[in-house]
């Protein structure tokens, strides 16, 4: 292969094709693959649905109106995830330049040509990677993992502290209805969430927002609270 494709150091230590691949193959069904998911719906009733992958959800989240709010009203759409907009145009840039490389048609690494899409094409050459430049397997591999990091912090992110169930100290609520363009229905989420662009806590319900440090603090303190009561409830 011609090694002008990819940029990466001479790696000293010996790559196993057949590692490098699993980690590979792994990496871009994360990116790449739809999911399956449960929804809740405002009669209480639970429904399996599919779940868009990772990417599309990531391209999603970089139109005005991806923001979670929470709102049911009318008024402006707030911003897009300016991490997703990074992160976006860092893989897509990498795809056009990898599939051009590849001498792949101009019309698979143009913006209308889906993301996931392009990653699925370019992992096409996998199996000659693992054959004749297992390097750059590793590399790739290593790549997509990081993107699949990257996308699941902004797409799926992780709290420091569990709000799921709990209730916010403004407005007291726990639960939101959210609009489903997928559904076309509204379904109930969590009124807690952290936004990970403004790195806060936010309620969907009443719009109030926090520093993480605050619900690090109130968490210690709603578990202190807690393991006294339950101490007397088994009593």
């Amino acid at each position: 292969m011609n090694h002008t494709l990819h940029d990466h150091d001479d790696q000293m230590e010996i790559v196993d094709p057949v590692q490098a691949r699993l980690a590979f193959d792994a990496a871009v069904d994360q990116l790449c693959a739809p999911g399956i998911g449960t929804i809740t719906r405002e009669n209480g009733t639970r429904e399996r649905a599919l779940i868009p992958c990772l990417l599309d959800q990531l391209v999603q989240a970089t139109e005005p109106g991806s923001e979670r709010t929470g709102a049911t009203g009318t008024g402006s759409r707030p911003p897009a995830s300016l991490n997703a907009l990074e992160l976006v145009a860092e893989i897509g840039t990498e795809m056009r330049r990898q599939l051009a490389a590849h001498g792949h048609h101009p019309r698979h690494h143009r913006p209308t040509y889906a993301l996931s899409n392009q990653v699925r094409l370019w992992s096409s050459h996998a199996e000659h990677w693992q054959l004749e430049d297992p390097d750059y397997l590793a590399h790739a591999a290593d790549q997509t993992q990081r993107w699949v990091t990257a996308a699941r912090a902004i797409v799926e992110p992780q709290p420091r502290y569990r709000l799921r169930g709990r209730a916010c100290p403004t407005c007291r609520e726990t639960t939101v209805l959210i609009w489903s363009d997928t559904e076309a229905d509204w379904v109930r989420q969590p009124a807690l969430w952290i936004d990970t662009d403004r790195i806060e806590a936010a309620c969907a319900a009443c719009d109030m927002r926090w520093p993480l440090d605050h619900w690090e603090r109130l968490g210690q303190l709603l578990d202190q609270q807690r393991k006294p009561v339950l101490a007397l409830d088994c009593e």
